[in-house]
């Protein structure tokens, strides 16, 4: 098990899916964990999902709001003294009822690139401060497969997760002299509210991705045997395990990177 003993870790979008096992891990690696949301009643139930655990926390963030950023970041400072960890899984693939439109809306384009992009970035300069002051400091963004390779169906999600792919190289440069390490985790197949909502769409527009008359777990199950060859899913505890490596002194050397996690389905 990797040590984050007297680590203070945030960690966005930490109220479901992906997020919440992010949260798990690190906890469970020994770091306290703030877990930040949109929604604090889904922070909170992260909480409750971690029962056994007594190091995490919960807040509401807005990643498209600076007030709401400096606010949660500055109380955590202020409670409790620094930050170490720096986690930005907060993301969206469109704006409200995206998956019932065969073509994104322009709402979808502007709030995907808002959340997944602007977000990431406003609270990484946010939290960039902090990291400056201490000389140190651990970054990892959430990306995604399909930054790998376009997606005819959700292309402005993949388009947004290709630029976290960029920025976190360019971020990475911009803060290796302050001895900050900045990485990316690119998620395979994982069945999460996200994809379940992705699954309603491929199942209404059929159109354009071979379904065979599949729908929702049974598609994600299907998709999962054609896409991966070590034919199984990838869960959101497998994402906490490569953040919880990447935020730990045993990556100290790693910086600029974006790992697929995805049984193999890309291997570049």
């Amino acid at each position: 098990m990797i040590d984050l003993s007297g680590k203070e870790a945030i960690v966005t979008g930490g109220g479901s899916g992906i997020g919440r096992g992010i949260c798990a891990v690190l906890a469970l690696a020994g770091a306290r964990v703030l877990v930040t949301d949109v929604s604090i009643e889904s922070a909170e139930e992260t909480l409750k999902y971690c029962e056994r655990l007594n190091n995490l926390t919960a807040a509401k963030i807005d990643v498209t709001d600076i007030a709401s950023i400096e606010e949660t970041v500055s109380r955590h400072v202020a409670d409790r003294g620094k930050i170490d960890i720096l986690v930005n899984n907060a993301g969206i693939v469109g704006s409200k009822d995206w998956w019932m439109r065969e073509t994104p809306s322009n709402e979808d384009w502007l709030e995907v690139y808002e959340v997944n992009l602007r977000g990431m970035v406003k609270v990484s300069e946010r939290v960039a401060k902090e990291f400056e002051s201490q000389g140190s400091g651990k970054i990892v963004n959430i990306a995604s497969i399909s930054a790998r390779q376009g997606s005819p169906d959700i292309p402005h999600y993949s388009t947004s997760k290709a630029a976290v792919v960029s920025w976190t190289q360019s971020h990475a440069l911009k803060m290796a002299p302050h001895n900050v390490n900045v990485n990316a985790v690119c998620p395979g197949l994982i069945w999460t509210p996200i994809w379940e909502a992705i699954a309603k769409k491929r199942s209404e527009f059929a159109g354009s991705v071979e379904v065979d008359g599949l729908e929702g777990r049974q598609l994600f199950d299907h998709t999962v045997k054609s896409w991966i060859p070590l034919q199984r899913e990838q869960t959101p505890e497998d994402i906490g395990n490569i953040v919880a490596f990447l935020v730990s002194d045993l990556a100290k050397n790693i910086t600029g990177q974006s790992i697929n996690v995805d049984g193999g389905r890309f291997t570049n």
